[in-house]
């Protein structure tokens, strides 16, 4: 590579000017809820197989968006990132990642349904039982997470997504009180080299359940990818 476009290459991803301008994004639709997120560098997540959603993952993007200022503890957080495993629709639910040390009090019902390209990942190692169910051209993961608010949490992902990818994702109230009584649901963005929250909702009045849409808008080619993985690693290894 030439030297003066190498210096242009990292100079970008110093500065981050890329990730903003050619991010993939998604547009997430819900009751009352119309936001189109912009993805950030979850690199080196998500790389252990299908149905696989670490412990270190899971602590890792806590973490990453920590140190940008959202908590993700009491809430239900939604993301679109880059990811050892491509570009992934992120759920995380609640925001401690240790050992849990007494029963679960929290407990919340997920189904989500996405194209048959996509790959799933969960953590439910804290309690819960998950299904998954392949109908051709799409496919469905539906089941119970459940965690002990403020000592565990977990999460799910589907990854490998493309442009065009649609499908749905509905959460069920089965016993969150110990969550956030409002603001309950973020919908986290990164923009301008930080992680963001874009949005938030709730449960209507009445309502135990909170369904949502997605549609992916745009995805970037492999050389603006590779630059964007760049950045991911740079970013990665200042924290």
């Amino acid at each position: 590579m030439a030297p003066g476009l190498f210096a242009l290459l990292t100079g970008s991803v110093v500065g981050f000017p890329l990730q903003s301008a050619d991010a993939s994004r998604i547009l997430i639709q819900g009751p009352g809820i119309e936001v189109e997120l912009q993805a950030g560098s979850m690199f080196g997540t998500l790389d252990d197989g299908v149905g696989i959603f670490s412990a270190d993952d899971l602590e890792f993007m806590q973490q990453e968006l920590a140190a940008d200022g959202i908590q993700t503890g009491g809430h239900i957080s939604l993301l679109l990132a880059d990811t050892g495993n491509g570009l992934a629709l992120i759920n995380l639910f609640d925001g401690s990642t240790i050992p849990a040390r007494g029963l679960n009090d929290t407990a919340l019902g997920f189904n989500s349904i996405a194209g048959n390209e996509v790959d799933r990942h969960w953590n439910n190692d804290a309690g819960g039982s998950v299904s998954w169910f392949d109908f051709g051209l799409t496919q469905m993961v539906d089941g119970q997470f459940e965690w002990q608010s403020g000592v565990s949490s977990q999460g799910f992902a589907w990854s490998n997504m493309q442009e065009g990818d649609a499908g749905t994702v509905s959460f069920v109230n089965l016993g969150l009180d110990q969550l956030m009584p409002e603001m309950l649901f973020q919908f986290i963005t990164f923009d301008g080299g930080a992680w963001e929250v874009a949005a938030t909702g709730d449960f209507e009045d009445g309502s135990s359940q909170f369904n949502l849409s997605y549609f992916v808008t745009s995805v970037p080619g492999p050389a603006t990818m590779a630059v964007l993985g760049l950045a991911g690693f740079r970013r990665r290894r200042r924290r």
